[in-house]
């Protein structure tokens, strides 16, 4: 690749040189505009015809199926685009089938170039200019047919599709690793844990003792000690314990903060209102956490990363959820002196550690390859600003 002036892009493979040329969208593709089947017409029949509503429909970049319909309106092809046209405006997907459109969306038939120049247009923000003032975020047939794009010739367009296709199939194959793990995680979670019986399903070998039922509140107590100092941390539904300077949102703690409460490394803190959706977690950080936490210190011969992954399960879920006390979900809570008493199954504290491990491996495979999917596309987005105009 050598770097070019004029209207070229910033790189650009080798053999290119000649400059690129603005054409409206609708001069250089195709476009239909989607019209929506009849309402009684839609199934769950995957028999039937794949419905593409809107983004919705659209996972990473590809058409999803969750709708089916009788009945045939618009159509497109596979390894057509499929352009949002109501909000959000712009998320552009290729769909790997045959499908009907919904009037939410609009099927382009571009190649890989044109999929990634509307990718970035989405990006820059371009079509925002058509929602400004407006109740309703949409764009119509001739927005679209209008849209200004930057071409170079074919030969360049489809070298430059070439490579970003293979970028977005290495991200894909680490979407799909990362789905893997985290559906493979979610079956340990449900068999390598006793619910009403004395033995999980599934057991490591070596261990064959019972499981003792106990009380939250025989093998944590509640941490209360009070600190104004030290790192400030969250909790969250999918992270759980996390430095809040990490978190992508606004510091709305207090600023006098000598009512805080201490946290320590082996904690499990919790959200009172949020346990019954998972709001909890192993604290690998000493700090200090809102009031409106709760702080659990295990008792002897208890590992908690074992509870954290067990308060983690969906049975345990719905079991906070029926002990949570309040007239309204926004108004749930679940304090400990109401956590002590339900009832947990507990095994040994090598069996405890056992079952840890495993599940800090899929932890650590999950982060391995979110960091990994999050610097591809990062990589992604450099070249798209270096290699489009």
């Amino acid at each position: 690749m050598n770097k070019e002036k004029k209207n070229t892009p910033i790189i650009r493979f080798k053999g290119f040189s000649d400059d690129w040329e603005q054409r409206k969208l609708g001069e250089v593709v195709q476009i239909v505009m989607g019209q929506s089947p009849n309402s009684e017409n839609y199934t769950d029949n995957p028999n039937d015809y794949i419905l593409v509503q809107g983004n919705a429909d659209m996972k990473n970049n590809r058409v999803v199926p969750r709708v089916w319909t009788t009945q045939v309106t618009k159509q497109a092809e596979k390894g057509d685009l499929i352009l949002s046209v109501r909000a959000p405006v712009g998320d552009i997907g290729k769909t790997d089938y045959d499908v009907v459109l919904g009037r939410g969306v609009a099927a382009i038939k571009g190649n890989d170039y044109i999929f990634q120049q509307l990718g970035k247009m989405k990006e820059n923000g371009y079509w925002n200019r058509y929602s400004t003032g407006s109740t309703f975020e949409s764009i119509n047939s001739n927005d679209i047919r209008e849209a200004l794009i930057i071409l170079p010739d074919v030969k360049e367009q489809q070298k430059i599709g070439v490579f970003f296709k293979q970028l977005d199939d290495t991200i894909a194959l680490h979407q799909r690793k990362l789905e893997q793990l985290k559906r493979l995680k979610q079956g340990f979670l449900q068999v390598l844990f006793a619910n009403d019986t004395n033995v999980p399903r599934m057991r490591f070998a070596g261990f064959t003792e019972e499981w003792e039922q106990r009380k939250i509140g025989d093998v944590f107590s509640e941490r209360s000690e009070r600190s104004g100092e030290g790192e400030l941390i969250s909790v969250t539904i999918q992270s759980g314990v996390v430095k809040a300077s990490e978190l992508d949102r606004r510091d709305n703690s207090s600023d006098n903060k000598s009512n805080y409460k201490k946290v320590e490394i082996g904690d499990i803190a919790y959200n009172s209102m949020r346990m019954w959706q998972g709001a909890s977690g192993y604290s690998p950080y000493n700090g200090i956490l809102s009031p409106a936490y709760t702080v659990l210190t295990p008792k002897e011969d208890v590992y908690s990363k074992f509870f954290a992954y067990d308060f983690k399960r969906y049975d345990m879920i719905q079991l906070f959820k029926r002990n949570s006390q309040g007239l309204t979900s926004d108004t749930w809570n679940l304090k400990f002196p109401t956590l002590q008493s339900v009832k947990v199954m507990v095994p040994s504290i090598e069996e405890q550690k056992k079952i840890s491990t495993l599940f800090e491996s899929f932890d650590t495979n999950i982060a391995f390859y979110q960091l990994k999917i999050e610097q591809l596309k990062k990589l992604k987005k450099s070249f798209l600003q270096k290699m489009f105009i």
